[in-house]
């Protein structure tokens, strides 16, 4: 089954020519990907994606993409570019929710940091988050993309600052408990 050009595509104010150029490889993926979200489908940049409960392909095979390679001025220039489907599009008011379409924006980061410091569970603060916006289905994340999310910030915390949230906590105990401090100096020199 080949799925040529929808009413969505013909729509879009958005195309996408051979030759056209980029000034990085981000750029073009930024701009295939809104070019993706207008037609009602979702993009990646790696060939394969494993269904890990099962171990199954869990892509339908589209042969839809565009190629961009590097030249010589250093600009990143589209040299392949299929647009056949084999499989249907979303409709532009559901394309929100597709893979590559999800993001957690710079506002909504900030919120759900202030949230997640303040103790509160990442249920709970998508759960507000989706009050605010009139539902789930009006969030441009989901409860994992949250989770992602949350856990990426800790892991990034923990890379660079061991050393440092260990130096905070001895600091803290210090300033909180003189002894601690006094302790903490035998044990140094000792």
């Amino acid at each position: 089954m080949e799925i040529g050009p929808s009413e969505s595509q013909s729509e879009c104010n958005l195309s996408i020519k051979l030759g056209m150029e980029f000034d990085s490889d981000e750029h073009a993926y930024d701009y295939y990907n809104e070019y993706a979200s207008a037609i009602g489908f979702s993009i990646r940049k790696e060939y394969a994606n494993k269904n890990k409960a099962q171990g199954q392909e869990t892509r339908t095979g589209c042969l839809a993409h565009i190629i961009i390679n590097r030249q010589l001025n250093e600009m990143f220039r589209i040299t392949s570019f299929e647009e056949k489907h084999n499989h249907p599009l979303v409709s532009p008011s559901l394309a929100h929710l597709l893979p590559s379409q999800r993001k957690i924006k710079v506002a909504q980061a900030y919120e759900n940091d202030l949230l997640d410091d303040s103790g509160i569970r990442p249920k709970a603060s998508f759960d507000y988050a989706a009050r605010q916006v009139g539902g789930e289905s009006f969030l441009c994340y989901t409860k994992r993309d949250l989770k992602n999310y949350l856990w990426d910030k800790r892991k990034e915390s923990l890379k660079h600052g061991v050393a440092r949230s260990l130096v905070d906590y001895f600091e803290k105990r210090i300033l909180e408990d003189l002894a601690f401090r006094y302790s903490l100096q035998l044990d140094d020199d000792g």
